[in-house]
């Protein structure tokens, strides 16, 4: 189980150097979260395959209200992969499912957005590009999380 957890941190900790950096981060790196995920989750807690689904249905429901609003916004159909959402936070988001109940799931995903957005805040003088590294400001957010799920004692927001 150690090996899992330290495979799912240095995936998470390089998401998050690569998209700071590069603004883009290897597809290899969310196959790699969601495999170590779910076999950190299956092993600790025999999940069942109903809250990976019921994450998933929820952030393509998102997704698809993202894609109506701005298609409206705009008056034509509009792609988000073009100037709103990477690939890359897709993959990063659906990667992540295994970890958490819906509900818990649905309040990572805001506490992510906001989390990104104080930080792109707090950094937007040195920051050279003006888009956001979603992924892996998220990728930072879910570390202090699971650091926090597994040290303290406290409620619990991921399944670990």
């Amino acid at each position: 189980m150690k090996i899992i957890i330290v495979g799912l941190f240095c995936c998470l900790f390089t998401v998050f150097f690569q998209d700071l950096k590069y603004r883009r981060i290897h597809v290899c790196l969310p196959l790699l979260i969601f495999i170590f995920s779910y076999l950190l989750v299956r092993e600790e807690r025999k999940s069942d395959m109903v809250s990976l689904l019921q994450n998933m249905g929820f952030f393509i429901v998102t997704l698809i209200l993202l894609i109506i609003y701005m298609s409206i916004k705009s008056r034509r159909f509009s792609n988000p992969f073009q100037s709103y959402f990477g690939l890359g936070d897709l993959l990063f988001y659906m990667a992540i499912t295994p970890l958490f109940l819906l509900r818990n799931y649905i309040f990572f995903f805001i506490l992510s957005m906001l989390f990104a957005i104080v930080l792109q805040l707090s950094f937007r003088k040195i920051m050279k590009t003006a888009t956001v590294p979603l992924a892996g400001f998220s990728a930072a957010f879910l570390i202090i999380v699971l650091l926090k799920d597994i040290f303290l004692q406290i409620q619990k927001m991921t399944l670990l």
